[in-house]
């Protein structure tokens, strides 16, 4: 049950049972916000096409940091405590997302697991979107992402 150790159930039928926080966070930050209309197309293969004009900020991390690549099309990360909808493939070292109307700038975190304002989002549920277990999200996170040690009044 070594997953309890980040505050993850280790199996669903613990889920509830057992008080757990969750001791993790994955975040980045925004590297680029820019306006894109309707028709637009995006990602690898240009594979993505705009239905309608959006404001897309791209975030500096992908599938090799761990990010799994089948996550765009049930995926949200939290910026400004909201949730935004990925849009595009995850490619190999940037996601993109729809920031709707929030204003998002170049340097602003985005939250991929953890809490963000009052929203979260655990590896549980990103491992219940994907159809695996919250082990393979937490084992997966790549060795390019910092690990940073934080106290219980730092998080």
């Amino acid at each position: 049950h070594g997953v309890a150790l980040y505050g993850l159930p280790p199996s669903d039928a613990l889920t509830g049972r057992v008080e757990l926080r969750p001791a993790m966070k994955l975040w980045t930050t925004v590297s680029l916000v820019k306006r894109l209309r309707a028709g637009e197309r995006l990602s690898y293969g240009l594979r993505t096409t705009l239905g309608r004009d959006a404001t897309i900020a791209t975030l500096p991390i992908g599938y090799a940091d761990g990010v799994p690549r089948r996550w765009w099309e049930p995926g949200e990360v939290l910026i400004h405590g909201e949730k935004c909808k990925i849009v595009g493939v995850v490619t190999m070292d940037q996601l993109m997302v729809d920031v709707g109307d929030l204003p998002v700038q170049a340097g602003d975190e985005a939250v991929l697991i953890g809490s963000q304002g009052a929203q979260e989002i655990s590896a549980t549920d990103l491992a219940a979107a994907l159809d695996t277990i919250n082990y393979e999200i937490t084992c997966g996170i790549g060795s390019r992402v910092e690990r940073v040690q934080a106290s219980a009044d730092q998080r």
